[in-house]
């Protein structure tokens, strides 16, 4: 499997598709964040300065860039668009999918499993490949985003500890995973990369999760048990922080009552994972690869 694995890893990177949205990934967070405090500075957008005055961003009003706030760095990331339910992770679910079904497009997956290369091996390598293109992405993200931060010379009210600071990525990375699996998940069971794709787009822009809500809705008023399924969908659960302090609140209802936040977004996510991977490796275990 790791064989198979660093090949994969070897053409991934020697593509093009992988740099254009690495370079996506870029533009997406760190050129949008620029953009929107130039915007700011330039329409004079309410700020707040060290000592909680509320300022005018504007060069007449002395605020100079340096002066830019943000609550924290957490804040700023959750606030960026990093996560589940977002461009970047549906630019990375799309990534993944096009890189999955290559193999089937291109035939090459016909040599690999000629050799007598189990199904499940070959499967569970797509999924671990698709969680480690998702993870150098956010990655990316968030490398992106705080040397912006750094560049344009915000500071922030507040400072988190390394541990919180590191939860939260962690959090937020394996949201962003899950996302990807479910999509990725999806376009293998079908087998098809125009289902695929648009899997992709519905999971990972969370239209998918928000069908899901109204569905569950409609049922839950001839069944109210199904209602305490929702908190426990992936596109509610990343809404529950927005930022580091977040992870240490307690859920406010459903099964998870009372529950730590982390822990409840811990267990979804690890659960949709363990579902996504499940699902496709039962489905895949004896499928012809035709």
């Amino acid at each position: 499997m790791f064989n198979l694995l660093r090949s994969d890893l070897y053409r991934l990177v020697h593509g093009r598709k992988f740099w254009v949205v690495t370079a996506s990934v870029v533009l997406l967070t760190a050129g949008l964040l620029t953009t929107l405090m130039l915007l700011g500075a330039a329409t004079g957008a309410a700020q707040t300065d060290t000592d909680g005055v509320t300022v005018t961003a504007n060069a007449t009003s002395g605020l100079a860039a340096s002066a830019r706030m943000m609550d924290s760095h957490t804040a700023m990331l959750s606030s960026s668009g990093m996560g589940g339910g977002s461009m970047l992770a549906m630019f990375v679910a799309v990534l993944a999918v096009l890189v999955v079904m290559d193999d089937w497009d291109a035939g090459f997956v016909k040599n690999l499993l000629a050799g007598r290369r189990s199904r499940m091996v070959y499967a569970a390598d797509r999924l671990l490949l698709s969680a480690l293109l998702t993870a150098w992405n956010v990655a990316v993200a968030i490398a992106s985003l705080e040397l912006t931060c750094l560049a344009l010379g915000v500071r922030f009210r507040h400072a988190e500890s390394l541990g919180t600071y590191l939860a939260f990525c962690g959090l937020k990375t394996l949201g962003v995973i899950t996302f990807v699996m479910v999509a990725v998940a999806l376009a293998m069971i079908a087998r098809s990369k125009a289902f695929g794709v648009a899997a992709a787009v519905l999971v990972g822009a969370g239209v998918m999760g928000s069908l899901l809500n109204i569905v569950l809705s409609m049922i839950a008023a001839y069944a109210p048990w199904v209602g305490r399924l929702t908190p426990w969908l992936p596109s509610n659960t990343v809404k529950l922080y927005a930022d580091g302090a977040g992870l240490f609140a307690t859920t406010a209802g459903g099964v998870s009552l009372g529950m730590p936040v982390w822990a409840h977004a811990l267990i979804c996510f690890v659960g949709w994972i363990v579902l996504s991977v499940g699902a496709t490796l039962l489905v895949n275990r004896r499928r012809d690869v035709c």
